[in-house]
C-alpha cells in the first residue's frame, strides 16, 4: 500500500565473511599432532623444553647492550646539562 509519510528502512543483507586461513589450518594441525603425541607418550619432554627455550631465547651481545645504555645515559646527561645551564641553576 502506498503511503506518503511512511519511511521504509534500508533493505539489509548480512553475509558472514568466509575465508581460508592457511596459517591457522597449519597451527590447528600442529596442535592436533602434539596432542596425539602427548597422549601416546612419545613426546620427549626434555627435547621439547630445549626446543622451546631455544626458540624463545634471544642471542644478544653484551657489548651492544652496554653501548646502547652508555649512549642513552650520555644523551640524557647532555640534555640535563643544557636545561640546567638554560635556567641558570648552576654557574660554570
Amino acid at each position: 500500500m502506498f503511503s506518503l509519510f511512511r519511511q521504509r528502512g534500508p533493505r539489509g543483507f548480512d553475509l558472514p565473511t568466509r575465508y581460508y586461513d592457511a596459517e591457522k589450518e597449519q597451527r590447528e594441525e600442529r596442535k592436533r599432532s602434539i596432542r596425539v603425541q602427548a597422549k601416546s607418550g612419545s613426546v620427549d619432554h626434555e627435547l621439547f623444553r630445549e626446543r622451546l627455550h631455544h626458540s624463545w631465547h634471544r642471542e644478544r651481545s653484551g657489548s651492544a647492550q652496554l653501548q646502547r645504555l652508555v649512549l642513552i645515559i650520555g644523551m640524557v646527561s647532555v640534555i640535563l646539562f643544557f636545561i640546567i645551564k638554560g635556567f641558570g641553576l648552576v654557574r660554570f
